[in-house]
C-alpha cells in the first residue's frame, strides 16, 4: 500500500471515530432535551402555560430542536460507520494484493 492509501485510511478512521463521537454527543443532547421538555412542558402547569401561549413558544421550539438534533445525530452515526467501513475495505483490498 502506498503512502497515499495509508494517509487515506488514517484520515477515514479518524473521521469515522470523530463522527461517531459527535453522534453520541447528539444522542446525549437529545436525552437532555427530552428530560427538560418533560420537566417544564409536560406537567399540568407547563401544558396550561403552553396552551395559553405564555411560554413564548419555548416548548415547541425545544421539541423542534430535539427532532433536528436527533436527525443530525443519526446522520452523523451513519457517516461515521461508512467512513470506518471504507477504511476497513481499503485495508482488506491492500491485504488481498
Amino acid at each position: 500500500m502506498g503512502a497515499g492509501k495509508t494517509v487515506l485510511v488514517t484520515v477515514a478512521v479518524i473521521a469515522g471515530l470523530l463522527l461517531l463521537a459527535l453522534s453520541w454527543g447528539a444522542s446525549y443532547a437529545v436525552d437532555y432535551l427530552d428530560e427538560s421538555i418533560a420537566d417544564e412542558c409536560e406537567d399540568e402547569q407547563g401544558t396550561l402555560v403552553e396552551l395559553i401561549g405564555a411560554d413564548g413558544g419555548e416548548c415547541q421550539g425545544a421539541r423542534n430542536l430535539q427532532d433536528q438534533v436527533a436527525s443530525i445525530g443519526q446522520m452523523l452515526g451513519y457517516l461515521g460507520a461508512a467512513c470506518l467501513l471504507v477504511s476497513a475495505a481499503l485495508v482488506a483490498i491492500r491485504n488481498r494484493q
